[in-house]
This record gives structure tokens, C-alpha cells and sequence, in this order.
């Protein structure tokens, strides 16, 4: 069915919108890397792409245009440029048996959208990178104003204080990669990972399609 989707409706490049695919391979030549920070708690966080130009487009589409299937192509792409540039710690994570966890939405926010991008993004990788993928272990139990609206970076962080909680208690992964689409000032993130690590978490990675760079 997809096949004849593709057909009769091709994909069109977002950046210049003839090329294949939602990022043609010209255009994604002109977006800048992201970069791998350190984080208190983290072991680190990577962000593919910066959070710009074409790559902001084509997530603001995903989100607000419910376009979901461009999902499975960015973590296609995310997954070739971990290899190609951050080969031993892709490695570090399949010998260490760290397990992908997706940043969860309200059950309200997910039922608008109809679909997580970052669960599509995390299993997705799952699959091709070899690593384990859990869904449904956090919770967001509280609805909160889209950080995305929040200019101020201390209110970004007071917004996000305990908007998490543990759903399941039994069967924990020690060691995590957090996937989100997208991160700015680290806050969703951050209490993500505290949550996790109160209930037995003990080693924690983030990994975002795009980050802003400061």
C-alpha cells in the first residue's frame, strides 16, 4: 500500500522540494552537524543536525502537519550519520545492551497528533542500529505549556519539574538512550533521566534529530 501511496502522491524534498525523499541528499549536504555536549547526569547527548533552516521545517511539519512517515526517514538518516561519526559509541551502546526509551507526550497532545515522533524515531533506530527499544516505561502525568513556547530558559525548566513518572515498576533498563526530536535547553530531557535514574536507571544518554546550538 505504501508503494502505491509513493506513487501516486511522491515525496517532495522540504528544502528545495524537488529532490526525493523529505531531505534530498543535496540538501542535506547544506545543513550543519550537531555536536555532542555534556550534560550533569548524562553521559552525553547528541544531536544530529542543528536545529535550523530545513531540518526546523521538516519537524515543525512532522509535529504540526502530522506528517509521520517523514519520521522513519529522518531516523534512517540519523542512524547513517552515528555511524559514519560517532562509530565507537555506537558500539559502546550494542555491547553495553543500552535500550532506546522515546520521550513520551501527554496521552492528550499524542491522541491530537495521533502518533509520537519519538517513539516512530526510537524504534525505527532500534531496528537498524541493533538496540534494544522499550516504549511506555515513563509517563508524562502532568500537561504543560509546549516548552517550544517558553522563550525564558529558567521557566523551561520550571515547567518541566515533576511532569514525569515511572509507569511500569518492574523489569527497569539500567542503561538508556533518551530520543526526542528536537532539544533546546536540555529540561525535558534532564527530568526524563532523573525520574528514570530514582527508579533504578543508572547510566544515561540523550539523543535528539536536532539540538540547539549556543
Amino acid at each position: 500500500m505504501s508503494l502505491i501511496i509513493d506513487w501516486l502522491f511522491p515525496r517532495k524534498c522540504f528544502g528545495c522540494g524537488q529532490g526525493e525523499g523529505y531531505l534530498c541528499s543535496l540538501c542535506e549536504t547544506k545543513i550543519k552537524n550537531g555536536e555532542l555536549i555534556k550534560k550533569n547526569g548524562f553521559e552525553g547527548i547528541i544531536s544530529i543536525y542543528k536545529y535550523d533552516g530545513v531540518i526546523k521545517n521538516i519537524i515543525e511539519k512532522i509535529k504540526y502537519g502530522f506528517v509521520s512517515d517523514a519520521s522513519e526517514e529522518m531516523a534512517q538518516k540519523m542512524a547513517r550519520k552515528l555511524k559514519i561519526d560517532y562509530p565507537n559509541i555506537v558500539e559502546y551502546w550494542q555491547k553495553e545492551k543500552y535500550c532506546l526509551l522515546p520521550i513520551p507526550l501527554h496521552q492528550q497532545r499524542q491522541r491530537w497528533r495521533g502518533f509520537n515522533q519519538s517513539e516512530i524515531l526510537a524504534e525505527k533506530l532500534s531496528k537498524i542500529l541493533k538496540l534494544k527499544y522499550k516504549n511506555n516505561i515513563i509517563i508524562r502525568k502532568l500537561k504543560i505549556k509546549n516548552q517550544a513556547q517558553i522563550k525564558n530558559r529558567e521557566e523551561k525548566w520550571k515547567n518541566m519539574i515533576n511532569v514525569f513518572e515511572i509507569a511500569t515498576k518492574g523489569n527497569m533498563p539500567k542503561k538508556v538512550i533518551l530520543v526526542d526530536d528536537v532539544i533546546t535547553s536540555g529540561a525535558t530531557m534532564t527530568a526524563a533521566l532523573k525520574t528514570l535514574k530514582n527508579s533504578g536507571t543508572n547510566l544515561g544518554w540523550g539523543l535528539t534529530l536536532a539540538g540547539v546550538q549556543k
